[in-house]
């Protein structure tokens, strides 16, 4: 459902962006300001979150498997 927006998390990782970087905490984005339900605010926030998560656990996994590469000559 928010494809779109787990992409731009993925994204935002790929660029080094930290996780309390995510637009969604700022507060001009935040339901109070912006009068969209907080559930689908949350829902949103999560996508984004999983995306930078999903990102961020891949580039490790690749550079453990570089480094196991490297050490195994």
């Amino acid at each position: 459902m928010y494809d779109q927006i787990r992409q731009a998390g993925r994204q935002a990782a790929r660029h080094g962006v930290p996780l309390s970087a995510c637009p969604l905490m700022i507060a001009g984005n935040m339901p109070a300001h912006t009068g969209e339900p907080i559930r689908l605010w949350r829902a949103r926030l999560a996508s984004w979150e999983a995306g930078w998560r999903e990102e961020s656990e891949a580039r490790l996994a690749e550079l453990e498997r570089r480094r196991n590469l490297l050490h195994s000559d």
